[in-house]
């Protein structure tokens, strides 16, 4: 018997060892099949010839859970390179924005570089580090529907920077959570709420101490938060204190204008016009005359959405029903309540009326609590394209006849249709109508501010760099679009549209 030469063995093992890898490596579609997907993605969300795929390289891949029925998926990775056969501008109101291009091809709005904020030309190159998932098949490995939002960053402990005193106080906070009562829930969201508040009452006063300009954004997490913070960013490094600060949303903020709490606010354009007018939420309140448009920022269409196997096909099969409409005093409820009238269904007439807003009502409709969920909100969202992914929602379209009715209400909806690809599996446009996100502030909001804070939204951040899908489709000839206040003075002067600026509700004293 022949024995092993000295060292043989470790080096067959490891060359072994090196081949599983590899072979593991190449596991799933090659790039052949790779290419055909991508190139089949592209030709689906957008018109044929708007881009060639120059260059692919596969990555390697991953396995993923199995489906439902058990099938082996496979997540495959690329760099692309594309190439664009004509002048394209991912801002543009009525196509495929940045989001959408990137999850179509298994990105995040990171992974997509190359894109410029006034658009790209002809010949322009854009580089996509994506991927593209699989289900094997009957042996063969077919493409499927995925999304994947980011990974967040956990929380860092104390900094070398923390003070004892900081360290003690929060040594205090912590023992309230630690403190046993009879009703721990309650006991923490007590702590929660008091604690938010607190936060944003120091926050304004140390902003006021410095002479900050405020800027109330949105939910944590929210576009609207996520745009207030970069405009802040963008007017600090401009020389101009200013804050960002996270809020409940457009009838807080409006509230907190009204206050004097902050100089500036993003606000869906609906619930502007009833502060103005002094209805709905803020009929207790009065009306807010000195409430100003300083620019119309980005569309927010309203989403019909059922659950895919559902025997409802069309807005009036919805009569009766159980259908989430949004939370209390919230645009999207005021938005789900004007549609379901244009439709002539009758509100009280419904079997069950959610109002949980879009993640919860989401939940309920993919329990058979509900029928069908209504949100007012931008396009792609993370929640609907995460149930789009997994095949559990589709679209209602409005009827033409709706359509027209909302736009005509006169509460700035604009008609709109999602393009192809939007979301995960939609083949086809979606015809809806869009209420739009403002940026507003008080009539006595000086000059000087009003050009430094116009100048930093349109010029002084790379939404699209920043990742912000929202913020990538600001623009100048956007800005004076389904407004429902007045413009501001200033804002006008600034943008060059002469008196006037935009449509406004009239005054009733």
């Amino acid at each position: 018997m022949t024995r092993p030469q000295p060292g043989l063995l470790p080096a067959v093992l490891l060359a072994l060892l090196l081949a599983g890898l590899l072979a593991a490596c190449q596991q799933g579609p090659d790039r052949n099949r790779l290419v055909e997907v991508v190139q089949a993605r592209l030709d689906a969300g957008l018109p044929p010839g708007t881009f060639t795929l120059t260059s692919l390289r596969r990555q390697g891949s991953g396995p993923l859970d199995p489906d439902a029925q058990g099938r082996s998926r496979r997540i495959v990775y690329f760099n692309a390179v594309l190439t664009l056969g004509r002048d394209l501008d991912f801002s543009a109101w009525d196509g495929l924005n940045v989001a959408a291009f990137a999850a179509l091809l298994g990105a995040t709005e990171k992974g997509v570089s190359g894109l410029a904020g006034g658009g790209n030309r002809r010949g322009d190159q854009v580089l996509v580090h994506g991927s593209a998932s699989f289900v094997l098949e009957d042996g063969t490995w077919t493409p499927v529907e995925a999304f994947f939002p980011a990974v967040g960053s956990p929380s860092p402990g104390y900094s070398s920077s923390t003070s004892a005193q900081s360290q003690r106080l929060i040594e205090r906070i912590v023992k309230l959570f630690e403190r046993q009562t009879s009703d721990p829930p309650r006991q923490g969201q007590i702590i929660k709420e008091e604690l938010d508040q607190a936060y944003s009452d120091i926050t304004l006063r140390l902003d006021r101490l410095d002479r900050a300009l405020i800027v109330a954004g949105g939910p944590t997490g929210g576009e609207y938060l996520g745009v207030a913070r970069l405009l802040a960013q963008a007017l600090v490094a401009d020389g101009t204190p200013a804050n960002a600060m996270a809020t409940d949303g457009s009838v807080a903020n409006l509230d907190l204008l009204r206050q004097h709490k902050a100089d500036l606010a993003l606000v869906q354009n609906n619930m502007a016009a009833q502060a103005q007018l002094g209805t709905g939420p803020f009929a207790q309140a009065g009306p807010d005359y000195e409430l100003r448009a300083l620019a119309s920022l980005f569309p927010e269409p309203i989403h019909l959405l059922v659950a895919t196997a559902s025997p409802i096909r069309a807005l009036s099969d919805l009569a009766g029903g159980r259908i989430e409409i949004g939370q209390p005093d919230s645009g999207s409820r005021a938005n789900s309540i004007a549609l379901l009238e244009a439709a002539g269904i009758d509100l009280a007439g419904l079997s069950t009326i959610s109002e949980v807003g879009l993640e919860a009502g989401l939940a309920r409709l993919a329990a058979g609590e509900i029928d069908a969920v209504i949100a007012t909100i931008g396009a792609p969202t993370r929640r609907v394209q995460e149930a789009a992914a997994r095949g559990d929602i589709r679209f209602l379209p409005l009827p033409p006849q709706v359509q027209g009715a909302l736009v005509g209400m006169g509460a700035g909806l604009l008609p709109m249709e999602l393009p192809p690809a939007t979301y995960p599996g939609q083949r086809g446009p979606v015809s809806t109508v869009a209420s739009t996100a403002m940026l507003v502030g008080p009539d006595g909001l000086p000059r000087t501010d009003v050009d430094r804070v116009l100048s930093a939204l349109f010029d002084g951040i790379d939404f699209v760099r920043a990742g912000s899908a929202a913020g990538s489709l600001i623009g100048r000839e956007t800005a004076n679009l389904a407004l429902t206040v007045p413009m501001h003075p200033a804002a006008i002067a600034y943008l060059g549209l002469g008196p006037g600026g935009g449509p406004a509700p009239g005054r009733t004293d």
